[in-house]
């Protein structure tokens, strides 16, 4: 079976349009830059997206179609405001005031200290708008114009408590006023009173809410002044001696996310000069036998403007997507670090292979051959990411989808740009290279023969090497391949240090099972803020005081029996007690149900008994029976079927009080339980929701969605090995050892103090794309050679191979080292995922994976010998025999000829070399003469 067919048909294309490049490099310079020019338009009509709970909630979460369902038939207006149902955090701003010294916030002092805080609030905090100042009271959301809430109940429990009253907790009753408190105080101790009733004996903190008028447009756009003047006027409040003050608003999530983006761009600027000196580095080599730089082969410039070439295809990518309406969110931020380095690998790549050409050949051959080898390797590599990236898109979270577009689309230009832009200046510098050309300054240089006449100006910066026409193959041995393949291979070969790394496998495999085990799920919103925000106190206080308990879930029952019947209602009580002894809810005193306030109004005030068939309409008797009764927002009406002029209850809500809300975990077993509850009453269709919910749905699919796009990538990259690598048995391998390398970040990553959340997800993915190169590379050089021992075909993969997925691993992690101190989860997790991923899918390919390949592959996966490709295999052997003359990986043209017996050689994606000699290849023409067809 011939496995080279894909790439064979590559392999020519590319090397045709390496000619043409050749012959015709300046419109494949111009077009790119014109092209990037007018993409770059794109990036004055960017579609910023900075709603978190929108990048962070799964697409089609159940927590959307819970609220909804709250939306549809209460929707907030000006006017129907009841502090604790809102379900929306639009324009709504948190204020928490918390005792200092561990005090009793309840007591005199401390709670005038709230009052004077909350009429500083109110009264104090302006914004001008078309010649008009707006306070809270001209924005503030009512109920029945019964003017702004005010957070009337901090001053009224404060005076009954120093006045000596016992205030009942969580649901506090005043004769036939009441009110649910639970989610108002924390830090709260109680003490039992009559009844074994549990009456508030001290509290550390307030809560008090203020929400705003989000519609129109322009309230809204006033409202998100005062909420901006309000963070400014509260970071200036004098120093209280009593209490200290944290607060949050409906911007501070988005306003983080900017303020990440905003510390990228300086940080990109020195990634990107970083990797300019990296790779200027890189290029240079010397002249043979001393330390003096050879002008002419070295390539500085077009180092230089490799790196350009991924700047200008980020561009590209960034603005053809905003023109088309892609949006665009602050996480895409990071795209720029991680396509600099791929293309900054693939440069290396193409300036390697066009080294491993003959410099007796002419500019026309060596782009042709160039274009052969290093093309086919870029283009498998640049799919195999550009794929693991579309994969990311089909995950449910739009953060993760947005990113993986962005990041996928640059890629493939950078790869469309490695091939035209680049490759038309590779051509160009190969003919200055041809021509004996300084490199640097274009002039003339001075052959290494004539150094003892030179100056030392011109022993520095002008002195290059000559072709030696007297051989066919004008090539160099790199020192770093010696490294690989004479020192470290054998002592990687050693039984003894085999054994060693076979127990470090072992262990590796036992940490990562380790770390999986103690996975936090989710992406919470502290993590999207900045270390130094001021609303990360703010969430350390209400996971500390508030989420253990008082915290309200609202319950919503969209098929509502007919209440007339004593039966249906007994069920409804039923329910409701169903929900309110859950695992995570605290008790019936916790309830807020209008059912009850209802039957309390008259069984125990009025003490009369409710009539069924009269339900109705003594349900409206009771929500008349006070003004602007807030308990009427949690009906809904509707027509009664048998009776076209009579209503009845279509729709109801009540109220749970919940507890023990403090880690994610808990969150989510929460959202599973009172969801669980609801599953029990089917006939009700019941639903759940509490704004918290929005970020547990993320917590819930992550794990799904993770494994979900690892098994497909993997699928993927298996397809692509076994297009590309000679047998398929392999490919095997190859997704034995990508599976080891992403179980690894999976399970070190969360040993580090990375959860997995959409950001680390993100990198997950690409470190499938990257694993592949890794791994793919070692198990092909170990395949391809003729060494009669493992040792031996170790040895000779090593060799070719080592030095560049080394310098392959180290661009990446020197373009991403940058963002290693920005004080943001967001980006440090970005860092420490990616450099989980190359450092492991180095580790997997420079030891665990020669190591294992060398114990348990001995003939399954080793090109066969037969009578029938017995001139073939000598073949093979004797190109491989010069390719470790020249520590050289196996040229993509030594094994093109091989039709029938021999499947073509893999591209590898780091075949290049360092600043010393270049690695060298076979030359055309001696191919020529081999050729046994």
């Amino acid at each position: 079976m011939a496995w080279d067919c894909v790439e064979r048909r590559a392999a020519s294309l590319f090397r045709q349009l390496g000619f043409f490049v050749c012959d015709h490099p300046l419109p494949f310079i111009v077009f790119p830059l014109l092209f990037t020019t007018a993409m770059g338009v794109g990036l004055l009509h960017l579609n910023p997206l900075s709603d978190a709970v929108y990048l962070f909630t799964p697409i089609g979460a159940q927590s959307k179609m819970e609220r909804m369902s709250i939306h549809e038939k209460w929707p907030l207006t000006d006017n129907n405001y009841i502090p604790g149902r809102a379900v929306t955090q639009s324009r709504e701003i948190q204020v928490t005031a918390l005792a200092k010294n561990d005090s009793n916030i309840l007591d005199a002092k401390f709670a005038n200290a709230v009052y004077q805080l909350d009429k500083y609030i109110q009264t104090r905090v302006r914004v001008l708008h078309n010649g008009h100042y707006y306070s809270y009271k001209n924005l503030c959301l009512q109920y029945k114009n019964g003017g702004c809430p005010s957070n009337k109940h901090v001053h009224i429990l404060s005076d009954l408590y120093n006045h000596g009253f016992n205030i009942t907790y969580p649901y506090f009753r005043f004769g036939s006023e009441g009110g649910y408190i639970g989610s108002s105080l924390g830090g709260v101790t109680v003490m039992k009173g009559e009844n074994e009733t549990d009456i508030l004996a001290s509290a550390k903190a307030w809560f008090m809410i203020y929400h705003l008028k989000f519609h129109p447009e322009e309230m809204s756009y006033i409202s998100g002044e005062w909420e901006l003047e309000l963070g400014r006027m509260l970071k200036d409040y004098p120093e209280d001696p009593y209490i200290s003050i944290t607060y949050f608003h409906s911007q501070t999530l988005a306003d983080e996310l900017k303020r990440n983006a905003d510390t990228l761009v300086p940080r990109f600027v020195i990634s990107f000069t970083l990797l300019v000196v990296f790779s200027t580095l890189c290029s240079l080599c010397f002249i043979d036998g001393s330390f003096s730089i050879d002008w002419v082969l070295s390539k500085p410039i077009l180092s230089i403007l490799g790196v350009v070439n991924a700047g200008i295809a980020i561009l590209t990518g960034i603005g053809c997507l905003s023109l088309i309406g892609m949006p665009y969110n602050d996480i895409v931020g990071v795209m720029p670090f991680l396509v600099v380095a791929v293309g900054t690998d693939n440069m290396f790549l193409m300036v390697a292979a066009v080294r491993r050409t003959s410099r007796t050949h002419t500019v026309h051959e060596r782009m042709g051959e160039c274009m052969a080898d290093a093309a086919v390797s870029i283009l498998i590599t640049s799919s195999t990411d550009v794929l693991s990236f579309g994969v990311g898109t089909i995950t449910t979270i739009p953060a993760v989808q947005i990113f993986c577009v962005y990041t996928g689309v640059a890629i493939f230009f950078a790869f469309l740009y490695q091939i035209t832009f680049f490759a038309a200046c590779l051509a160009l510098a190969m003919k200055h290279e041809a021509a004996g050309r300084n490199s640097m300054f274009f002039v003339e240089s001075v052959p290494a023969e004539k150094r003892k006449s030179l100056s030392t100006f011109q022993r520095i910066f002008n002195m290059g090497s000559v072709p030696d026409h007297s051989s066919s193959n004008d090539v160099k041995q790199p020192l770093t391949s010696r490294f690989f393949g004479e020192w470290y291979a054998p002592v990687l070969m050693n039984p003894f240090v085999r054994g060693i790394a076979m127990v470090w496998f072992v262990i590796y495999l036992l940490g990562a099972s380790y770390g999986c085990s103690r996975i936090k799920e989710g992406l919470e919103p502290v993590n999207l803020l900045v270390e130094d925000s001021y609303a990360i106190p703010h969430y350390r206080l209400l996971e500390k005081y508030f989420w253990k308990y008082g915290q309200q879930v609202q319950i919503v029952i969209n098929n509502a029996p007919d209440l007339r019947n004593h039966t249906s209602r007994d069920r409804v009580h039923a329910m409701v007690l169903d929900f309110a002894t859950s695992k995570h809810a605290i008790g019936m005193e916790s309830v807020q149900f209008w059912l009850f306030e209802m039957e309390r109004y008259y069984q125990k005030e009025l003490q009369v008994q409710i009539i069924d068939s009269s339900f109705y309409g003594l349900l409206q008797h009771f929500l008349a029976s006070k003004t602007n009764n807030p308990l009427a927002e949690d009906i809904y009406w509707g027509p009664m079927p048998d009776d076209d002029n009579g209503t009845m209850v279509q729709s109801f809500r009540f109220i749970v009080g919940m507890k023990d809300l403090v880690t994610t975990m808990d969150q989510t077993d929460a959202t599973m339980s009172f969801r669980d509850v609801a599953a029990r009453w089917p006939e009700f269709n019941v639903t759940t929701f509490m704004p918290i919910w929005m970020f547990t749905d993320q917590y819930i699919i992550i794990i799904p969605n993770t494994v979900q796009n690892i098994i497909i990538a993997l699928l993927v990259m298996i397809v692509i090995a076994v297009l590309f690598i000679p047998q398929p048995m392999c490919s095997l391998w190859v997704a034995l050892a990508c599976a080891s390398i992403d179980f690894g970040v999976i399970g070190y990553m969360t040993l580090w103090g990375v959860n997995l959340d959409a950001i680390s997800m993100i990198t997950i993915i690409m470190s499938i794309g990257f694993s592949v190169d890794y791994s793919a590379h070692i198990a092909y050089g170990y395949v391809v050679s003729t060494r009669d021992t493992a040792t031996g075909r170790v040895q000779e993969a090593l060799s070719a191979l080592g030095w560049p997925l080394f310098q392959g691993a180290m661009s990446t992690i020197i373009a991403v080292s940058v963002l290693a101190d920005i004080p943001a989860y967001m980006i440090v997790t970005f860092f420490k995922t990616v450099v989980l991923s190359i450092s492991l899918g180095l580790l997997h390919g420079l030891v665990f994976l020669p190591v294992l390949l060398s114990i348990f592959v001995r003939g399954c996966c080793i090109i066969p010998s037969s009578p029938h490709n017995h001139h073939s295999a000598q073949k093979v052997e004797k190109q491989m025999k010069i390719a470790a003359i020249t520590s050289s990986p196996l040229h993509l043209q030594t094994v093109a000829p091989i039709r029938a017996s021999s499947p073509i050689s893999f591209p590898h994606r780091f075949e290049y070399t360092d600043d010393s000699p270049t690695v060298h290849n076979r030359s055309k023409s001696s191919m020529k003469s081999e050729h046994l067809d």
